[in-house]
C-alpha cells in the first residue's frame, strides 16, 4: 500500500515538473526574454500560426520594422550562427529546412518571397 501511494506521489510530482519545465521536449516556444528575429512581417504572421502543442502561444506578437537589404544579410548569418537548440527548434516549426530560407523577388517595387517549393509569400 505504501509502495502505491509514493509511486502515485512521484508520478504527479512529474508531472508538476514537466507542466513547469519552459522546454520539454514537445515544447517548440522561443527560449528567453528576447523575441525572435523576423526579417519581414509575413513571418511573423507565419510564425504566430503555429501553436506549442505544450504551451500554446509561442512568443508575444511585436511591431515590424523596416529592416535594409545588407542588414537583413547579415541578420540571417547570426541567426544560423545562433548555438542554442531550442532556437533553432522553434525557428524550424515555423520555417521547415526544405520550403526556407526564401529568396527574395521584386515585382513591380514590391518584395515577394518566393519559397523552395515555388509558393509566394508578399513580403514588404
Amino acid at each position: 500500500m505504501r509502495t502505491r501511494t509514493l509511486l502515485a506521489r512521484i508520478e504527479r510530482a512529474e508531472q508538476a515538473a514537466k507542466a513547469q519545465s519552459k522546454f520539454a521536449s514537445e515544447c517548440i516556444c522561443f527560449p528567453g526574454p528576447e523575441p525572435p528575429l523576423f526579417l519581414y512581417p509575413i513571418q511573423q504572421e507565419v510564425a504566430l500560426e503555429v501553436k506549442c502543442p505544450f504551451h500554446g502561444a509561442r512568443f508575444q506578437p511585436f511591431y515590424h520594422l523596416y529592416m535594409a537589404k545588407w542588414r537583413r544579410e547579415k541578420q540571417i548569418k547570426y541567426r544560423l550562427s545562433r548555438p542554442n537548440a531550442q532556437y533553432h527548434k522553434a525557428w524550424n516549426a515555423s520555417f521547415p529546412p526544405e520550403l526556407w530560407p526564401a529568396e527574395e523577388i521584386l515585382v513591380e517595387g514590391k518584395t515577394w518571397l518566393r519559397l523552395k517549393d515555388g509558393s509566394m509569400l508578399f513580403g514588404e
